[in-house]
């Protein structure tokens, strides 16, 4: 019997082995570098896209300066305000034997933002309200101030006006309101002795208006009707002007559409001479909550709220 053997090569595992290492080391390179590429460039990315928002930010801010700057009248003087500290001692003398300032950041100011200038008044805390208030109105007459109606809080409203007096600095007396008259939102006006009241909102939180307008002597505490006025407004601008009682602008019944209606009506000592309001020039700009004064035969209507009356909102 002849017996066959295959003699095996005892180098050729090891070499297979060798080279299947040399494998796996090459594809543990080539996925290292893959990541540090896809590394870089997400870090380039992040860092262009920071660039670019701060480019896009510096423009935008040069192109709102451009537009501000076109808001101001170049004209104007301009104001600086300096701000200056005087020392705790005396040590800190100039060359001229005085006392030095340590001057400190100097602001330009633009006329258009600088506050005019005015006295400074000294404050003083007066004897609190009798009741809490939101929304109330009131009148000066001398040196006693009339304070009407309002809000106690959104489910309670004042039906009567609080009397201060400023000769004794005290509360002197309350004025029961008219059933009819409005609680807030009224417009208001007097002429030394009479008050009138026209219009505004009648009851408790979001309540409609009403037309309903009225007259207080102050001398004798007496109420009178007046014509009521033809469309029902909240806080529309009232005052006297050459014998005629005028109100002006106002928000609508849905209160958020401001009026532009402009009427008169002649009064005398707290009673109408007509029976019914007459039709004036409409104001430029309708709305809320404007002052009004008469001055050298003009009358100017101030500030105010821009448009309507916030809408309402409320649970019920």
């Amino acid at each position: 019997m002849a017996l066959i053997f295959q003699a095996n090569n005892p180098k050729k595992p090891m070499a297979s082995l060798t080279a299947g290492f040399h494998r796996h080391n090459n594809h543990r390179s080539h996925s290292s570098s893959a990541s540090k590429i896809i590394i870089f460039f997400c870090l380039s990315a992040f860092l262009g896209l920071a660039i670019i928002a701060n480019l896009f930010r510096a423009s935008l801010s040069t192109h709102y300066l451009s537009i501000a700057t076109n808001w101001v009248d170049t004209n104007a003087p301009v104001l600086i305000l300096k701000l200056a500290a005087t020392p705790h001692n005396s040590n800190n003398k100039g060359k001229d034997g005085k006392i030095a300032q340590r001057m400190g950041p100097q602001r330009f100011l633009s006329a258009t933002f600088a506050d005019l200038p005015a006295p400074e008044w000294q404050w003083e805390q007066m004897p609190s309200a009798p009741v809490p208030r939101l929304d109330g109105y009131s009148i000066q007459i001398k040196n006693t101030f009339y304070v009407f109606a309002g809000y106690a809080h959104l489910d309670h409203v004042h039906s009567h006006i609080d009397v201060f007096d400023f000769s004794i600095n005290k509360w002197v007396d309350q004025i029961k309101m008219p059933n009819e008259m409005a609680h807030s939102h009224l417009g208001i006006a007097s002429d030394g002795r009479y008050i009138y009241i026209v219009s505004g909102q009648y009851g408790t939180q979001c309540s409609g208006p009403t037309t309903a307008s009225f007259s207080l002597d102050t001398a004798t505490k007496k109420w009178k009707p007046l014509p009521p006025l033809p469309a029902p407004r909240y806080a529309p601008a009232t005052q006297l002007w050459k014998g005629r009682l005028h109100v002006m602008g106002g928000s609508k019944e849905n209160r958020h559409t401001p009026g532009r209606d402009h009427w008169s009506l002649a009064v005398k000592d707290g009673e109408t001479l007509e029976q019914q309001w007459r039709d004036e020039v409409p104001i430029p700009r309708g709305g809320p909550h404007r002052a009004c004064i008469a001055v050298n035969d003009r009358l100017f209507v101030i500030g105010g709220q821009e448009g309507g009356l916030w809408r309402c909102l409320y649970a019920g």
